[in-house]
C-alpha cells in the first residue's frame, strides 16, 4: 500500500519540483537588484511551494491511512475531517500564492501612464 501512496503522489511531486525551480529563479531575481514585483513573485512562489508540499504529503498519506484493516480501530470520519481541514487551509494558501504571483506579473509588466501634455 505504500507504493500506491507514492504513485498517487507523483503528480504532486512534479508540482513541488516546478515550484522549487520557480522559487530559485525568484530568489536569483531578488538578489540581482530585484524590486517590489520580484519580492512579490518570491513570496507567491514560496506560498505555492508550501501548498504543493502539503498537498503531496497529504496525497501520499491518504491511501496509507485508509488501507489499514478495520481491526486497527481507525476512525475514518476523524481522518476525513483532518484531511478536509488540511485541504481547505492548503487551498487558501494556494490562492494567496497565485494572487501574489499574478500581482507580481501585473506590477512588472504594466504599461506606464503617459505624462499629461506630452504629444
Amino acid at each position: 500500500m505504500l507504493i500506491a501512496g507514492i504513485m498517487s503522489a507523483v503528480p504532486h511531486l512534479i508540482r513541488v519540483a516546478a515550484w522549487t525551480v520557480a522559487v530559485i529563479f525568484a530568489a536569483i531575481m531578488v538578489r540581482n537588484d530585484g524590486g517590489r514585483p520580484e519580492r512579490f513573485f518570491l513570496l507567491g512562489t514560496s506560498l505555492m511551494l508550501a501548498a504543493s508540499v502539503v498537498a503531496s504529503t497529504a496525497a501520499g498519506l491518504m491511501p496509507w491511512l485508509l488501507s489499514r484493516p478495520a481491526e486497527a480501530a481507525h476512525d475514518y470520519a476523524a481522518i476525513a475531517r483532518v484531511f478536509s481541514v488540511i485541504h481547505i487551509v492548503n487551498s487558501f494558501i494556494a490562492v494567496a500564492g497565485i494572487i501574489l504571483v499574478a500581482y507580481a506579473f501585473w506590477q512588472k509588466f504594466k504599461t506606464p501612464a503617459a505624462p499629461v501634455g506630452s504629444d
